[in-house]
């Protein structure tokens, strides 16, 4: 009588190679029907084009797609969060006091009116010429394609005026330097200062998208950017409603807070 040969331990681990091939193999077709289902429903992406840092350069802009409220999956639509984003992608509230809406400005005799997202501070690295994206939908009120730097005279001339007698609001708008100012359709302003650059093809009484690219990280209406330097980059950014600056006469603690449901991401 012939004995049955034994499995021996090599046609196990074969078994068990065919098994898992086979299980990924169906695998991998499931997963890429699901994706060809996905695709087929969702709306076309939206595109931004990006110039360099430096300005408008008059060229005729890219078109603008602005992006749906919302994006529909197999289970539903799913709306994007309300709330502003932060101008700078991955930024956070500044840890530093000094650099909150409300912190003291000796030097001239008031007080910041807005956040000042700085390297060090601000959860993400700051470089000079990084892209600033809209906090939220709305319309450009002003954008400064055409703005010229102070001279050190007249920088050293504003810082003396300031210093003796406190900012006047025109003083105040030339230290926030290049600047674009957003308002939302709720009545909010916001300001966006100290920039290197504006994004070609944004300029007054255009529409943006929240998350759009509409300029670029500076340091003008400062002392570095008189210099014309590209040293200690910022972002200068200020949200007004009736006249008044989010954060005004608030304590640090408590700007903190209501920042924490102010600001959506990204």
């Amino acid at each position: 009588m012939r004995r049955v040969p034994a499995f021996r331990p090599g046609w196990y681990l074969l078994l068990a190679v065919i098994v898992y091939a086979v299980v990924v193999t169906l695998l991998l077709r499931g997963s890429q029907a699901r994706v060809r289902e996905l695709r087929s429903q969702a709306p076309p992406a939206a595109s931004s084009a990006v110039a360099p840092s430096g300005g408008s350069s008059g060229a005729a802009p890219a078109a603008r797609t602005a992006p749906p409220a919302t994006v529909k999956v197999a289970s539903g639509a799913v709306q994007a969060p309300p709330g502003l984003w932060f101008p700078l992608p991955g930024a956070q509230v500044p840890k530093n006091t000094a650099d909150l809406p409300g912190a003291p400005r000796a030097y001239r005799h008031g007080v910041s009116q807005g956040f000042d997202f700085v390297g060090g501070d601000a959860g993400i690295p700051i470089a000079y010429g990084q892209p600033v994206i809209a906090a939220a939908s709305g319309e450009i009120m002003r954008a400064d394609t055409n703005y010229v730097e102070m001279t050190p005279a007249a920088w050293k001339q504003l810082l003396n005026d300031v210093g003796t007698n406190g900012a006047t609001a025109s003083q105040l708008d030339e230290l926030r330097g290049r600047q674009i100012w957003e308002r939302l359709p709720d009545g909010r302003v916001l300001r966006y200062g100290f920039l290197s650059g504006v994004r070609d093809g944004i300029r007054q009484g255009i529409q943006v998208y929240r998350g759009e690219v509409i300029g670029y990280v500076g340091n003008s209406g400062t002392g570095d950017g008189v210099a014309q330097t590209t040293l200690h980059p910022r972002l200068h950014f200020e949200i007004w409603q009736d006249g008044s600056y989010f954060g005004d006469g608030l304590s640090p603690d408590e700007v903190r807070m209501k920042a924490a449901s102010l600001f959506a991401g990204p």
